[in-house]
């Protein structure tokens, strides 16, 4: 008999970013291996309600044919970046809506609930429904980012007696779920601490498709640096803008896709400082970010220097990797140590653009290890994070 899923999740197919990108493979794969899932998420909103208007993002016809199975739930409060109160009611909004759509499907007697977080508020809609109704339904658990600890580190608030409730709230999170799914390797001592008694926690990173893996690339006349994804709070716009001037200084073309809310300052300060060595581009398809990439040299990512953001992977390194482009990073921790240790780039603090711009010159006229580090990027993609061989770790919990 077919397993009967439920996946939880505030990102989902059309919406763009490593979040929707790995719940999208999620729910392809468990369909392809027989399993009746259905999705719970809510209307498409990240980074703006309005760009899903656009019909190229939804540009996955298997997905749009089985919209039977997906449930977008409709909220009134928009959620806001900085506003504490705001936040909580979009929160609060969420998790009783999904609360009450579980509540509706208590009859279809699901197996397991795949519930995502952050946000934690829709875990606990799943958890209340288990301890109502939904008894023998068995909770996994998968952990994309640390929060509270991911707020503090983007510095949203400060207010110590919230913080300490949400850290109770995490803590719970972690000891009432069957079964802990993290997509970086990093999370895995935060949480053990956490529990009170021992878990298996499964490492399920996120990664691309096979059919996505670029074996050759293009030859490019122009020497070209790329950023993709979110300028947000917790990648700090100044050094982005730092390293935009040096490569322009430089006579570098540097392409930025980007979005969040400090991408309109970012694009400000291009267009202030005439850098016209910098394109700056709106929010694209998966598809046309990939393609973007594959015709760069290199790919450059962020991270603020807060202890918190030693433990994240991002989704743009494996990006990078996927299309052959080896990495110059300001990051440490996990993602440091996956780029120095697979030889797929260079990682730098995260201050220290002056040195990462050197490093892109240098390589510059060093194609032969670009070549060769392209080469480490698609071994190590292949190796660790191809979603077709990483999905069998989910799969050994649910059959």
């Amino acid at each position: 008999m077919k397993k009967k899923i439920l996946m939880m999740t505030q990102n989902f197919y059309p919406v763009i970013g490593s979040a929707g990108n790995r719940m999208r493979n999620i729910f392809h794969l468990l369909h392809q291996h027989k399993m009746d899932v259905d999705v719970l998420t809510i209307e498409p909103a990240y980074p703006n309600k309005n760009m899903y208007k656009d019909p190229k993002f939804w540009d996955d016809e298997w997905v749009n044919s089985r919209e039977d199975n997906i449930t977008r739930v409709q909220l009134k409060n928009q959620h806001s970046s900085r506003n504490l109160i705001s936040r909580l009611f979009f929160y609060i909004e969420m998790m009783y809506r999904f609360f009450s759509n579980l509540w509706d499907a208590k009859d279809k007697k699901y197996d397991y609930i795949l519930v995502s977080t952050p946000p934690i508020f829709i875990v606990f809609s799943a958890f209340i429904a288990k301890f109502l109704f939904m008894k023998k339904t068995k909770i996994i658990l998968e952990v994309r980012d640390l929060w509270p600890d991911s707020l503090i580190g983007v510095k949203i608030f400060d207010y110590p007696i919230i913080i300490r409730f949400f850290r109770y709230l995490e803590k719970k999170m972690y000891q009432n779920a069957d079964y802990i799914i993290i997509n970086s390797i990093g999370f895995r001592e935060h949480i053990e601490r956490k529990l009170k008694y021992p878990k298996k926690i499964i490492y399920i990173p996120n990664g691309p498709r096979a059919h996505e893996i670029v074996k050759e690339k293009e030859h490019q006349e122009e020497f070209r640096v790329v950023y993709t994804g979110n300028i947000g709070l917790a990648q700090d716009v100044e050094h982005i803008k730092s390293i935009a001037k040096l490569l322009h200084e430089n006579n570098i073309t540097f392409h930025v896709i980007g979005y969040g809310v400090k991408a309109k300052e970012f694009q400000n300060y291009i267009e202030k400082n005439d850098l016209h060595y910098v394109h700056f581009q709106p929010p694209a398809t998966r598809k046309e970010s990939l393609k973007l990439i594959k015709s760069c040299q290199l790919g450059i990512a962020f991270l603020n220097d807060e202890e918190v953001f030693s433990t994240v992977l991002p989704g743009k390194i494996i990006d990078y990797m996927t299309c052959k482009t080896p990495i110059i990073a300001g990051v440490k921790g996990t993602a440091a140590k996956i780029i120095s240790a697979n030889q797929t780039g260079f990682a730098f603090n995260q201050s220290d653009v002056h040195a990462m711009v050197e490093k892109i010159i240098e390589l510059k006229q060093n194609p032969q290890i670009i070549e060769e580090m392209g080469q480490n990027c698609i071994k190590t993609v292949e190796k660790e994070f191809l979603w077709e061989k990483n999905i069998h770790k989910l799969l050994q919990i649910i059959t």
